[in-house]
């Protein structure tokens, strides 16, 4: 049985964390597969891929019962995952259908998006047992809620709901039922998905590279880029449509 499925809706990919008899704990073999998964996606004519798990959990973290034999190395291959979500191509959705907890969490907080069944229970527990978060969390929570909202869950160790993250801006939608999770979070994502990659990867990218910069080398930083956006097929195509009155056809370039 494969531990990590892959499925479609229309434009979007499906990639499902499927260990449900451990609630979707991170094995290696299951890093494997997502890799294989997201190295098919990048090539595909896939828009959009959606994080989800099978059964009542996301995905709790770690495998205690497989823990990794080399720490250093499993925390190298989690950090590479974790940047390659970050600075993927196409945009993802973390479409979270229960507890989201340790490493579950911050695969959630790589993707682009999230959307959460509003009792799910996501967090950091690191510190109950003596550990902190060590798959990208210290890093990604915060640019997402702010430090102090970051520090609470991390320091207490304590979750907060899905609802509770919708309202802390952890999470982007949320919904009643885990039934509905997935297909909520392809309704999310699609006017998104209809639009160019150009503008899209470049806003991203002055987001996240202008994040670290003084606002005076950041504003620099986003000329650069809108210079070479400017520049595209699918800007000359963009305006042309506005001009016209039509849909545009986009070419990603």
């Amino acid at each position: 049985m494969s531990v990590m499925t892959r499925d479609n809706i229309g434009n979007c990919a499906i990639l499902t964390m499927n260990r449900p008899e451990a609630l979707n704990a991170i094995t290696t073999e299951m890093l494997d597969q997502m890799e294989a998964h997201l190295d098919d996606i990048e090539q595909d004519d896939s828009r959009a891929f959606i994080l989800t798990g099978t059964g009542r959990a996301f995905c709790p973290g770690t495998d205690l019962k497989e823990p990794p034999t080399d720490v250093k190395a499993r925390i190298d291959h989690v950090h590479g995952i974790i940047e390659r979500m970050v600075n993927f191509p196409q945009l993802s959705v973390a479409a979270i259908n229960g507890l989201a907890m340790g490493g579950g969490l911050e695969l959630a907080l790589a993707c682009s998006f999230r959307v959460a069944v509003a009792d799910a229970k996501l967090g950091l527990p690191e510190i109950k047992i003596g550990l902190m978060p060590a798959y990208g969390g210290t890093q990604l929570l915060p640019r997402l809620v702010g430090e102090a909202r970051a520090e609470e869950m991390m320091l207490s160790g304590e979750p907060v709901s899905g609802e509770e993250g919708l309202t802390m801006g952890l999470v982007n939608r949320s919904c009643s039922s885990a039934d509905e999770v997935v297909q909520l979070a392809h309704d999310f994502v699609q006017p998104m998905c209809t639009k160019s990659l150009v503008p899209q990867q470049a806003i991203r990218r002055a987001i996240r590279e202008g994040a670290g910069m003084p606002l005076k080398t950041a504003l620099a930083h986003e000329f650069e880029i809108m210079e070479v956006v400017s520049k595209s097929e699918d800007c000359v195509e963009g305006v042309m449509s506005f001009i016209e009155k039509r849909k545009p056809t986009w070419k990603d370039c």
